[in-house]
């Protein structure tokens, strides 16, 4: 259709496929061993999933890290194009996964750390001091702010967070959404718009759980990978949240390094890298629901659901629209 030649395309092989080996010439540059073999490798879902261990058909994961997405495993393909679901391959042949994403995930969480936890006047410009202090007591920053959250109750007071710092795309595509902190009052702290932040990503969360229930099977307990798992606080509320029982993996930041390492083991090895996975990827934490937290969570869910709704039209004024342009002229403009 786009009269290209074929010829001029490289040749489609599977992740596991041995596509070469390494030249005298790309080893030297590399620093590496000339003779290497080097496989048909993959994206980054492939390779999270296979390093999640969720390798049966209708296992379901959940990774956060920069962005975040849910995804189930699956043996036949499948999309939803209303919600904005895709069926990406798998590093098997045959198998898919069902895949749901949110563009801002842990970045929010990183945004909200540092323009809330160290952007303070006389502080901010020696941040990295008061990092160093917090860090000889805590492994991370990350670590200290998960304990301090822990200190606010389910539902943050009140205080919701929608994670939309670089639109959005499922269940919902619009590029103008945006983030916001709703419902603060007076007597709201620093603290309840963290754990607002965290919260507000795992609302979401549940939100693509949901979408993707109406097409397929997702699990009853759920895999939970990349960095926003290393964080106990992250993991119950998520298993609060959701109402399912969440598990997470040792090297969870390591998840699609994991993934691909298993692959290249499959391919040297001529293994199923599906048995493979399963039988290297086991569970190291389980959290289970808490059910005194079921109410307040169901309550503030309900309520960030129809935050989009409510101001879809208010993000396209501000994100869309002409700043030299009333609103009346902007209603002007569209009939």
């Amino acid at each position: 259709m786009y009269k290209v030649n074929p010829d001029h395309m490289p040749q489609i092989i599977d992740c596991t496929d041995l596509a070469g080996r390494l030249t005298e010439k790309a080893a030297r540059e590399l620093g590496l061993v000339e003779g290497i073999p080097v496989f048909g490798g993959g994206g980054d879902t492939t390779f999270v999933n296979i390093g999640a261990g969720c390798t049966k058909p209708g296992d379901t994961h959940i990774y956060v890290g920069t962005s975040g997405w849910v995804s189930t495993f699956m043996d036949h393909q499948t999309v939803d194009i209303n919600a904005m679901i895709t069926g990406v391959l798998s590093a098997k042949h045959g198998y898919f996964n069902y895949y749901a994403e949110l563009e801002t995930a842990g970045k929010c969480f990183e945004w909200v750390m540092e323009h809330l936890a160290l952007d303070e006047i006389g502080v901010y410009l020696s941040n990295t001091t008061v990092t160093d202090d917090i860090e000889s007591k805590y492994t991370s920053l990350y670590d200290y702010l998960s304990v301090e959250i822990s200190k606010i109750p389910p539902g943050a007071n009140g205080v919701i967070f929608t994670p939309w710092l670089h639109g959005n795309r499922c269940p919902f595509e619009d590029s103008n959404a945006g983030g916001m902190f709703f419902n603060i009052r007076i007597e709201t702290g620093k603290r309840d718009m963290l754990r607002a932040v965290l919260e507000g990503i795992c609302y979401h969360l549940r939100w693509l759980l949901e979408c993707e229930e109406k097409k397929v099977k997702t699990s009853d307990t759920i895999r939970f990978v990349g960095g926003g798992a290393l964080s106990p606080v992250t993991c119950q509320m998520l298993a609060d949240i959701t109402g399912r029982t969440i598990e997470t993996i040792a090297n969870t930041q390591e998840v699609g390094a994991i993934g691909t390492a298993l692959v290249v083991a499959a391919g040297i090895q001529g293994e199923d890298v599906l048995a493979l996975s399963r039988r290297l990827v086991k569970p190291n934490h389980v959290y289970i629901p808490d059910p005194g937290n079921k109410r307040i969570y169901e309550r503030n869910y309900r309520v960030f659901k129809n935050l989009y709704k409510s101001n879809a039209s208010n993000f396209k004024n501000i994100n869309a629209g002409d700043p030299c342009l009333s609103s009346d002229q902007l209603d002007d403009e569209r009939r």
